[in-house]
């Protein structure tokens, strides 16, 4: 530690005897560095803060039909068209900066100049800060108001253009999708016609499934009337196409018997009956002669009656037609009659039941022939019907964009939508954003107070002294003994009071010059705006 100290004493004592010619180097370096700062022009810069609609105008009309861009990608997209090289000669030309310009090499240093002196930042979403710095401050703010009315121009034009774009855009997809949908309407319609046969409102399945449960049901009908005419013909066998038209009683027609020799017996029998019930009701006895008498007769015309019809009724049994008809004592059966109508009636619905199961049968074995066609057809006219659904669907939905976009051009035409807006307007600055002089000077003076130290460290080295005891007893490897003050005279005093006052004079001049020229330097350029 007493090291270090010793060694940072000797530094100082160096310096401190080298202090004019540090001093002197210092204003020379201040000088110099003075004359540099006062050879940097003010730069004066203009600003603008604006707020930019900067969404996407073909959102509200295509919606998902459409990509949406991300708004800073826009937000880029607008700066860069607002830098690019024809904006940035419009607004040379604009702010006559072209006037003094020779050649293309100036031209084009022109160009780049302004293109790297415009800013454009973002403060928050679609706000915007726009800032130019010229030497001029007019120059400056003429830059921001031509970069400024250049991009409402544009920002403008692109909605006008856009919205004209989308309109056009729409109206072609419309026009393609018309075109589209009457091609598609023709092939369902041509695909129709051509498979009409294989084509109705139900599917394939659903048609033979129900072919099919139709055969079975015609033949469950068929067996049932077949069954029914069966018990019918079983029911005929047993009942005669005839029977007699009188008899014992009533016949079975309910009418009686005339002619022939058994209804003459039968009218016999009845009168004999008759008159033994008079005789019965006189009082007559069976003992009496009369009543023994008609007795004697009935049973002989009852015994003659039998055989007569035992005789019909094996004629009748046999079906003998000729004998019963010349007997005059048959008539046609109306049983056998009205069952051998259903009889007839059966056979009509069997036959017309037969020649509709013939017809089903054919109907199924057709669709299970063409099972392989149906499934094919059926799909390629669903895939016809989806291909219609699906251009039909967009159709309809840029009818309705189409609509939207006629009402966005009438508000837009009609209505003040705000889509650019001057928060801010560019102002003519009056104090210079750069250089930073005060800065500069005082960066100067402790660049020279620098340099002056740093040679007069130099100058220390160079020329050693022994400032210390320390030092002296390093550099000789002798013992020190002791250090003796030096006594100097009058007119040494007086000579080393003169250095301190013109050293104290020069150092204070240096820090009054740096105030001083300041000072003048901003005097000289606000006389020269």
């Amino acid at each position: 530690m007493n090291e270090a100290y010793q060694q940072i004493v000797a530094i100082l004592y160096g310096v401190w005897r080298q202090r004019i010619v540090a001093i002197s180097i210092a204003w020379v370096v201040c000088v110099i560095g003075w004359v540099f700062v006062a050879q940097i022009p003010n730069v004066y810069e203009s600003e603008a803060r604006i707020h930019v609609d900067a969404e996407n105008f073909l959102k509200p009309l295509l919606g998902k039909m459409a990509v949406q861009n991300n708004i800073y990608n826009q937000v880029a997209m607008m700066r860069q068209t607002l830098i690019s090289r024809p904006n940035i000669e419009k607004v040379i030309r604009m702010t006559d900066q072209d006037i003094y310009i020779n050649g293309d090499e100036e031209w084009e240093e022109k160009i780049n100049e302004v293109m790297g002196d415009i800013r454009i930042d973002i403060q928050a979403a679609n706000l915007f800060n726009i800032s130019y710095s010229n030497e001029s401050p007019v120059i400056a703010k003429m830059v921001v108001d031509s970069l400024l009315n250049i991009f409402k121009e544009e920002s403008l034009g692109r909605d006008r253009k856009g919205l004209t774009s989308a309109v056009r855009f729409i109206e072609d997809q419309i026009r393609d999708y018309e075109e589209q949908l009457e091609k598609a309407e023709q092939r369902s319609m041509e695909f129709r016609q051509k498979n009409m046969a294989f084509l109705s409102d139900k599917t394939y399945f659903d048609k033979f499934q129900s072919s099919v449960a139709e055969v079975n049901r015609v033949k469950q009908i068929l067996r049932e009337y077949t069954n029914r005419k069966k018990q019918l013909q079983d029911s005929l066998a047993d009942i005669p196409p005839y029977i007699p038209s009188s008899g014992m009683g009533p016949s079975l027609g309910g009418g009686s018997r005339n002619g022939g020799t058994v209804s003459a017996l039968a009218g016999r029998l009845n009168k004999l009956e008759s008159r033994l019930d008079a005789l019965y009701a006189r009082g007559y006895k069976d003992q009496h002669p009369d009543v023994r008498i008609v007795l004697n007769q009935i049973e002989r015309i009852k015994k003659k009656y039998g055989e007569e019809q035992e005789n019909f009724n094996t004629a009748l049994e046999n079906n003998d037609t000729k004998a019963l008809q010349a007997s005059g004592g048959v008539m046609p059966n109306p049983i056998y009659d009205q069952l051998s109508l259903k009889m007839y009636d059966l056979d009509s619905e069997i036959a017309s039941l037969q020649t509709r199961l013939a017809d089903r049968e054919k109907v199924a074995k057709k669709l299970q022939s063409m099972a392989h066609r149906i499934p094919e057809v059926e799909a390629e006219y669903k895939r016809l019907n989806r291909d219609y659904s699906v251009i039909k669907k967009n159709y309809d939905q840029l009818l309705s964009k189409r609509q939207s976009a006629k009402i966005s051009s009438d508000l837009e035409t009609n209505t003040d939508r705000v889509r650019f807006r001057v928060i801010d307007p560019p102002n003519e600055a009056i104090e210079p954003s750069s250089p930073n002089r005060i800065l500069l000077v005082l960066g100067v003076l402790v660049v020279g107070l620098g340099a002056g130290v740093f040679v007069a460290f130099i100058l220390s080295q160079m020329h050693a002294t022994y400032s210390t005891e320390q030092k002296l007893a390093d550099t000789f490897s002798y013992p020190v003994l002791g250090c003796i003050s030096i006594i100097r005279s009058k007119a040494e005093l007086l000579h080393r009071k003169k250095k301190l006052i013109m050293f104290s004079v020069m150092i204070a001049g240096l820090f009054v010059s740096s105030i001083s020229v300041y000072i003048l330097m901003n005097y000289m350029y606000a006389a020269s705006v």
